[in-house]
């Protein structure tokens, strides 16, 4: 994915006039799509959504069908925006319906199609909600009002929150690596693919509008079902059961692994990588090098977040009930003139997007343009009312002899992990570290199972 290697500008000239330079471009990005064709708008509720809405359905009044998603834990105050954005531009509003059993049961098509694994509930809802959509008549393509978070600073302290959550998913599945894994740690610096071929290309634009739709994260525990970072010490966590090995640190590549005697008898001292850099300093992954760095750490996050985290269970999500999901906040164009904005005219009173709120502000309603995001989709297999069928799906899938054949993993520990985790309240600090570290083993379990398949 190119996001346009754009610096903000420092200070902040006639906010009026920026603020008509960014409505304008975003009623030409609209439009291009809507003169291609395309009518129909993925509709959650939130600001961004709801100004594409709106914007949708001044380029073609009366033509403009939006659906949004009912799930169990998406936002009651934004469904009821979503509703009310419908009867404000006209739009024809569909409802559909993802009851909360069908999602461990598409757990394993949603990692197929996505073709990488899944950390969250959220991405199996997206790939239930397109192929319901799909079945209702959605599409051909779809409009997604995900990007703008990137592009125009959405989420206040959001690279911050993300850095702690990178460094408690690393401490935690520490204790699932194998000890031939963990002395390869430096591959957490492995550089990101230059780019994606994932993106269509957009109606009137130089590159296009880029395939996806997404959530954000912030330190409030916005838009993903993320829990913030714990602070229970880790001499606080010793209930839980890891195997001898998952206690062994990783070792520098230079080193022998005779150096320490037996493997099983190693140092404690902290996990140090190829360069003697220990784990706790190591780099944020959208900082890793690359062949095409992006100049600042703002985009290269932007670039992290819509690549790993927001693209693929969209994207190829949508793609595989034959559904395009573009999204006009990630064309060239309009990011191009987001990205440019002062940092002072977008953060405000605790506000992100500030200036495009107040662009927006004669096309949609104040309760929706000025309301304060919500922690959408908090979930974890443990807060579902289908807990028993989640905790059925990770016992089958996390099996030892499935872990065994990732040749990573040290099974006893993982074993432990899980038994701690089924034992776990639905509130507990780590309850979402744990379910994100789960989802992401018992992905890479039916991802190698089904490549095993292939002749």
């Amino acid at each position: 994915m190119a996001l346009p290697r754009v610096l903000r500008e420092a200070e902040a000239r006639d906010e009026e006039g920026l603020a008509a330079w960014l409505l304008t471009a975003w009623s030409d990005t609209v439009r291009a799509h809507v003169e291609a064709g395309t009518h129909e708008v993925s509709l959650s509720g939130g600001v961004d959504s709801a100004a594409l809405c709106a914007m949708t359905a001044r380029h073609a009044p009366g033509q403009v069908r939006a659906w949004t998603m009912d799930v169990h834990f998406a936002d009651e105050v934004e469904r009821g925006n979503a509703r009310r954005m419908a009867k404000v531009t006209g739009a024809e509003l569909v409802d559909v319906l993802i009851p909360d059993a069908v999602l461990p049961d598409l757990f394993e098509h949603a990692v197929l199609a996505n073709q990488t694994v899944i950390l969250n509930a959220r991405a199996v809802a997206s790939y239930a909600f397109y192929l319901e959509a799909r079945r209702q008549g959605a599409g051909p393509v779809l409009l997604s009002g995900a990007g703008a978070d990137e592009v125009l600073q959405g989420t206040p302290g959001a690279i911050p929150s993300a850095k702690a959550r990178v460094d408690e998913d690393r401490t935690l599945a520490m204790r699932a690596l194998g000890f031939e894994a963990m002395a390869l740690v430096d591959n957490l610096r492995a550089s990101f693919p230059a780019g994606s071929r994932d993106h269509e290309g957009a109606p009137g634009a130089a590159r296009g509008a880029v395939d996806n739709s997404g959530r954000p994260r912030d330190g409030a525990r916005v838009g993903d079902q993320e829990s913030k970072p714990s602070t229970t010490p880790e001499s606080d966590r010793s209930d839980q059961a890891v195997g001898l090995r998952a206690a062994s640190p990783p070792v520098d590549n230079l080193r022998t692994v005779s150096e320490g005697g037996n493997r099983d008898h190693a140092s404690r001292a902290p996990p140090v990588g190829n360069l003697g850099t220990v784990i706790a300093s190591l780099a944020a992954p959208w900082d890793l090098p690359s062949d095409a760095a992006l100049p600042s750490e703002e985009l290269r996050y932007a670039k992290w977040v819509l690549t790993e985290l927001i693209l693929p269970p969209e994207l190829r999500g949508a793609r595989a009930h034959g559904l395009t999901v573009r999204t006009p906040y990630l064309d060239e164009g309009f990011a191009r003139v987001a990205l440019a904005l002062p940092e002072s005219v977008l953060l405000r009173d605790g506000f992100g997007k500030w200036l495009f709120r107040h662009a927006v502000r004669s096309l949609v309603p104040d309760e929706v343009r000025l309301a304060r995001k919500t922690p959408r989709y908090g979930h974890t297999a443990l807060s579902s009312p289908v807990r028993a069928r989640w905790l059925e799906l990770y016992r089958d899938w996390l099996s030892p002899a499935r872990l065994e054949s990732l040749q990573v993993i040290d099974v006893q520990a993982v074993l432990g992990l899980l038994t701690r985790y089924f034992h776990m309240p639905a509130d507990d600090a780590q309850a979402g570290p744990m379910d994100r570290l789960l989802m992401r083993l018992v992905s890479l379990a039916m991802l190698q199972a089904h490549t095993k398949a292939l002749p």
